[in-house]
């Protein structure tokens, strides 16, 4: 799936670093980087992430992909 911007950025809205959100989502640091770097992950991944932000998945994936 495709993200709609970069993680990192979104983990400093909600007052995260990588690390806390590595954490929290339950993912490793490195996995993080590499979404970071690709702007893509899988659905199951994306949903972690989502839910350690504390939004609605919509809310980080590009519907158009």
């Amino acid at each position: 799936m495709k993200l709609k911007g970069n993680i990192e950025v979104m983990a400093a809205c909600k007052g995260m670093n990588m690390g806390q959100l590595a954490e929290k989502s339950e993912l490793s640091r490195q996995s993080l980087s590499t979404i970071k770097n690709c702007g893509t992950c899988s659905a199951l991944t994306a949903v972690k992430i989502a839910t350690a932000l504390g939004v609605e998945i919509t809310d980080i994936v590009d519907e158009a992909s």
